[in-house]
């Protein structure tokens, strides 16, 4: 029994050092990404700061050169963009999607997660008082006049792109969808925070489709079916707001994914979302609301 327990114990430390090794990788968006990933920096202007940025590349990139790649913007860089990547590549292979370039855009840390991310209507911090406003204005302006000019001048790319992101990021996506609908081609909200600020945000969505009749977008919204009961209802009153409002020229989708969390709900609504984005004749069999065929 003695040697048992010295066999075993030493197995649990040891598990126990590698679970905390990776947990501590996700918190702290420190993951060991492939060789393949290229690793850069922008020196932004109208941050005040550096901002790294993360490049996944498709296959045939190095062997095809004068073919052009439509690009996936995706925040959260460093933990959201691997498993976009991961799923863009394989449906690429099976010919699901045309390959594309993924881009990753990591956080400066917490705190800066909470400035960019929030729009600037709504609190960053709304169990504090004193709590400034969001600024992701200025975030979706270091995306629009820095960033994206540099991957274009960097890389391949063609006319379309994407921004997709999570949660906070998530609401962002819908703020930059509001506030620039015509910077990217697609919007991907993954269980977006809509219920922040009484869901200031949903009343700005309603606000701009009004206001907007004739936007030509794609929207894809995503939520765990496994989430709670304010995320839901946010969510719903999303639904209602795209379902009363949105012009016939907007192409949307959202979707409740079974069994999901809202811990995982991105990763495995993406394969879907992509393939819904690129095939315009294609919907999933377990449809919950979208736009007028």
């Amino acid at each position: 029994m003695k040697k048992m327990t010295f066999v075993v114990l030493p197995l649990t430390v040891a598990l126990t050092a590698v679970i905390t090794w990776f947990a501590s990788l996700y918190m702290f968006e420190r993951p060991v990404f492939d060789e393949s990933v290229e690793q850069k920096a922008i020196s932004s202007q109208l941050l005040g700061e550096e901002r790294k940025y993360l490049i996944h590349l498709p296959k045939s990139y190095e062997r095809a050169p004068n073919r052009h790649y439509p690009v996936i913007y995706v925040l959260d860089g460093s933990s959201q963009d691997i498993h976009t990547a991961a799923s863009a590549a394989l449906m690429a292979r099976i010919a699901a999607i045309p390959e594309v370039i993924v881009v990753g855009i990591p956080n400066i840390d917490g705190k800066g997660r909470q400035r960019d991310y929030t729009p600037p209507m709504m609190l960053q911090d709304i169990d504090d008082k004193d709590s400034p406003t969001g600024r992701a204005d200025k975030f979706l302006a270091f995306m629009n006049q820095e960033l994206i000019p540099e991957i274009d001048k960097s890389y391949r790319t063609t006319s379309s792109r994407a921004l997709a992101g999570n949660s906070r990021g998530g609401l962002f996506v819908i703020y930059a969808f509001t506030a620039e609908p015509t910077l990217f081609e697609t919007y991907y909200a993954h269980s977006p925070a809509m219920w922040r600020d009484n869901e200031e945000m949903v009343k700005q969505l309603d606000h701009f489709l009004k206001a907007n009749p004739s936007v030509k977008s794609t929207l894809f919204l995503s939520l765990g079916s496994e989430e709670n009961d304010k995320m839901k209802g946010a969510f719903q009153s999303t639904i209602t707001t795209l379902q009363n409002h949105a012009p016939v020229t907007l192409r949307w989708r959202s979707q409740f994914t079974t069994g999901a969390r809202h811990g995982n709900n991105a990763e495995l609504a993406t394969p879907i979302a992509l393939r819904w984005a690129f095939d315009s004749k294609w919907e999933p069999e377990e449809t919950a609301y979208r736009s007028a065929p």
